[in-house]
């Protein structure tokens, strides 16, 4: 069972942007203005815009490179410190194409992709998706969910989950964005609505990589560090006995898309520390494939275990 209406968890109206006309907001507005006509341009162009832009920011946000420089210090102890400099630059270089890629995703058709575009387990995700059965997509904060996402909504709609944006302009315009080229959105807070959809057959993705604090969160290991990670994912199959795939996706080096689907069937394991481990373990081997590709620029170890020493 799938649903393709767009479903943001509140009145459509919401999405209008005449509230946000005014001189406060119109920097927000050139810059979403500049980043929209990049998607006029080639891909290959726009993704070296976007190599730029992360240069950019590299030099601009000494906030950001520091909380990137410990982040890669502590999951690459392996890399000389020339390496590691040379990861924490290719981060914020891929993270500014993802913000190129976000806004193809929200403004363009994607059929520059053609056949740049490669995915693996499709077919089992489809049959999942075509039963009475729910499907829980557990994703991750790799450089453009939102690109991923769209990629795979064009063969096999979906919902997503998401965070309310601080700036009402900015959260806005992502939902109107994502309700071009997605398939529906639910408030991430917004659990009963995420368990009606799943026990009524629905598709939904959502990504339990970022850290939400101790008293919504286990310890598990994630690139060999004790890491709070959400307990979600087990709380949401036992109440819907949904069926999981992991689904991972990155840009490759000659310009094209790869998106991999995996099935999670061993969700729900035997506690909530398992499964989080296990969920942890899939999103750790994907991130080592393109590991500027993953979005180090939040804090992902900030909740450490009672007497452990803060990362940053």
């Amino acid at each position: 069972m799938s649903h393709t209406e767009f479903k943001p968890g509140f009145n459509p109206a919401d999405l209008s942007l005449r509230p946000y006309l005014g001189p406060k907001y119109w920097p927000l507005w050139l810059g979403m203005g500049l980043v929209r006509l990049i998607t006029l341009l080639p891909w290959s162009l726009g993704q070296a815009l976007g190599r730029l832009l992360g240069r950019l920011l590299y030099q601009l946000s000494a906030r950001r490179r520091e909380v990137v420089t410990k982040n890669i210090q502590a999951c690459f102890p392996e890399l000389s410190t020339a390496q590691q400099q040379q990861l924490i630059l290719a981060t914020f270089q891929a993270n500014g194409v993802g913000v190129i890629e976000t806004a193809y995703a929200w403004w363009s058709s994607l059929k520059f992709m053609g056949n740049k575009l490669e995915i693996t387990g499709l077919e089992e995700l489809q049959q999942a998706c075509n039963s009475d059965q729910g499907v829980l997509i557990l994703g991750a904060h790799f450089t453009s969910p939102d690109l991923g996402c769209a990629l795979l909504n064009q063969q096999q709609p979906f919902f997503v989950t998401y965070q309310r944006h601080g700036n009402k302009l900015m959260d806005t315009l992502i939902l109107r964005g994502r309700a071009r080229c997605l398939g529906g959105a639910i408030e991430r807070e917004n659990i009963r609505q995420v368990v009606k959809e799943l026990k009524a057959g629905s598709t939904i993705w959502l990504a339990p990589d970022q850290d939400l604090g101790p008293e919504r969160s286990v310890f598990a290991p994630f690139f060999g560090i004790p890491t709070a990670t959400t307990n979600i994912a087990s709380r949401l199959t036992k109440m819907t006995r949904c069926k999981v795939f992991f689904f991972s996706h990155q840009h490759t080096d000659d310009g094209g898309y790869r998106l991999c689907i995996a099935p999670l069937a061993q969700l729900p394991g035997a506690s909530d520390e398992a499964d989080a481990a296990l969920i942890n373990q899939h999103i750790e081997q994907a991130v080592r494939q393109y590991p500027a590709q993953y979005l180090w620029l939040h804090r992902r170890f900030k909740t450490r275990p009672t007497g452990a020493e803060s990362i940053y």
